[in-house]
């Protein structure tokens, strides 16, 4: 059974070209793709999946709806703590990319179980 973390930000006004170079730049230093290759190649390590998002920085499309960043992200599950690991990692994305884009309201979940924003900290904290 595979276990996934979802997120999506709305506002009513489309991401600037900044903004989307900052979550580029978030998700490009929080990338697993090495781990994925070396997963691949020696078959060791966890069963990463790569960050999988959608931003939107024009007002058409599904900006309708007022999403500027969504997307979803298979959860690692080979190995004992492989999740717990998979869900940390992201949130620290997520809460990087949250701060890089104000002014959204956020939904963050793994499956069925939402993900609150600790403000004081500034990010979303898994352990709550």
């Amino acid at each position: 059974m595979t276990i996934s973390i979802y997120y999506t930000a709305k506002r009513k006004a489309p991401l600037t070209l900044s903004e989307v170079t900052s979550v580029n730049s978030v998700a490009s230093r929080h990338s697993v793709d090495e781990q994925i290759e070396q997963l691949l190649a020696t078959g060791a390590g966890m069963n990463w999946e790569s960050f999988d998002f959608t931003v939107n920085s024009k007002p058409s499309g599904f900006f309708k709806k007022g999403i500027v960043f969504s997307g979803s992200t298979k959860l690692p599950d080979n190995l004992e703590d492989a999740t717990w690991v998979g869900v940390q990692h992201w949130c620290k994305c997520l809460s990087e990319i949250r701060v890089a884009i104000p002014g959204c309201d956020w939904h963050v979940a793994v499956e069925d179980h939402e993900l609150k924003w600790d403000e004081v900290a500034k990010m979303f904290d898994p352990s709550k």
